[in-house]
Order: structure tokens, then C-alpha cells, then sequence
């Protein structure tokens, strides 16, 4: 059976749009967790330790 591009609706459009902002939020709340967590890190050891517990990764874009 052959896919067939279909026009987006209104409809699919809107939730297209609405996923994007919602991953670019996270991905901004992310980066901001991960600064906060390096701007109070005592050091390396610490920053890992604390970015590893929060599910985050040092310097991860994405």
C-alpha cells in the first residue's frame, strides 16, 4: 500500500504548531535547569552528580 501526502488541516496545523512550542518550552527549561545547577555546583564532580539526578546533560542542545 502506497503513502499519500495529504494537505495539512486546520486542525493538524494547529497541533503541528502547538507540539513545536511545547518542545522548544522544555528545551528552554532545560537549558535554564542546567544553568542554574552549574551556577551553584561546587565543582565538576558536583555539576555532574546534580545535572545526572535531574535527567539533564552538560552542554546537550536538543
Amino acid at each position: 500500500m502506497r503513502s499519500e501526502r495529504r494537505p495539512l488541516s486546520p486542525d493538524t496545523s494547529e497541533f503541528a504548531r502547538a507540539r513545536v512550542s511545547a518542545e522548544l518550552g522544555l528545551r528552554h527549561q532545560r537549558d535554564q535547569a542546567a544553568r542554574t545547577v552549574a551556577g551553584r555546583a561546587r565543582d565538576v564532580d558536583d555539576l555532574r552528580g546534580l545535572l545526572a539526578m535531574l535527567g539533564l546533560e552538560a552542554g546537550a542542545r536538543g
